[in-house]
């Protein structure tokens, strides 16, 4: 969704006040599902400063993911503050530009902010979702993490397991 910058260009050097909404697709991040089920909400100021645009506030959203350890739903609160600067596409001087870094762009009188609230959610979110601080639960038999087990003694837990059971059967035969 784009964001109406008319009144800024009318009166350059002018704070405008603003609040917008962004929906913020589901994104799979090292091989988990992170759910957005509302959108992205972005408050704060924007101006024009000779020929860009500078917007600056909050984006708050939530995301919704599973515990790395024991699986339980997690809602996460992403709260960023920003400061983010545009140019006009229709300026098309690239010179002194970092070549690794595409510059971001409004044309006409509005501006396109889904690239910039996905990528400053995306940062804030943590490596790995856990549902409390210390979660000790692992999904299969509740296992914790200190060794103690409902369903297996300490001997039976080793990762070894498997190749062990591999070693005794190929010595059978």
């Amino acid at each position: 969704m784009k964001l109406d910058i008319s009144s800024a260009l009318r009166s350059p050097g002018t704070e405008i006040p603003f609040e917008h909404r962004e929906e913020v697709p589901d994104q799979v991040i090292m091989g988990e599902v992170v759910r957005f089920t509302a959108p992205a909400v972005l408050s704060g100021t924007f101006l024009m400063a000779e020929d860009a645009l500078v917007i600056t506030g909050n984006l708050s959203a939530v995301a919704h993911a599973a515990c790395a350890r024991c699986l339980s739903p997690v809602e996460y609160r992403v709260h960023v503050p920003f400061q983010e600067t545009f140019t006009s596409a229709e300026r098309g001087d690239d010179s002194g530009q970092d070549p690794w870094e595409a510059p971001q762009t409004y044309e006409g009188h509005s501006v396109e902010l889904n690239q910039m609230v996905l990528t400053l959610t995306l940062l804030e979110l943590p490596m790995r979702f856990l549902c409390e601080t210390g979660c000790d639960r692992i999904a299969q038999g509740e296992k914790d993490l200190s060794g103690k087990n409902n369903e297996e003694t300490s001997a039976d837990a080793s990762p070894f397991l498997a190749l062990k059971q591999l070693l005794t059967k190929d010595q059978e035969e």
